[in-house]
């Protein structure tokens, strides 16, 4: 045989040896891939946490708002005025759940002069009905010391809303 010829040869059994030896043993599988896509969730606040015009003596008490909105003043303290939960709604995706998160409680101040209040939500988890709405509220107990000074206090506090 010729040089040539032994060379076509060879590489023409090695060609047919190659495409051969694939797919005897091969196996295949398919994976769906997914995504969801939830709409931003968003809250907004309504009604702010207001305990009402407060007449403290000597002997402090507590000053207290459910989240459902009922109120009680301490027996040594004089209330009036407006009182009210903090209300919030929040959107979002229908039928989602979604965890609340509120802090736990919320300094109140007039210049140098503070109070506490310790805070309760009244829900920790919601689900979003079929339009995607939801709401809730809180409320706290306001601790007024004896012989609170006099003023104007304020305060700000956080709520978190995220989906589970």
């Amino acid at each position: 045989m010729t040089k040539t010829f032994k060379s076509v040869l060879a590489g023409s059994v090695a060609v047919v040896a190659a495409l051969s030896s694939t797919g005897a043993y091969a196996q295949s599988a398919t994976a769906d891939a997914t995504a969801t896509i939830l709409e931003e969730v968003v809250v907004t606040a309504g009604d702010d946490l207001a305990f009402g015009t407060i007449v403290v003596g000597a002997t402090g008490d507590d000053v207290s708002i459910a989240a459902d909105g009922t109120f009680n003043c301490g027996a040594n303290l004089t209330c009036t005025g407006t009182n009210s939960a903090a209300s919030f709604s929040v959107s979002g995706t229908g039928g989602e759940t979604v965890s609340v998160t509120v802090d736990g409680s919320v300094t109140l101040q007039d210049g140098a002069n503070s109070m506490t209040a310790s805070l309760t939500g009244s829900d920790t988890s919601l689900t979003l009905d079929g339009t995607g709405a939801a709401s809730f509220t809180v409320g706290g107990v306001l601790t007024v010391a004896d012989n609170q000074a006099s003023g104007d206090y304020s305060g700000q506090f956080d709520v978190t809303v995220d989906y589970n």
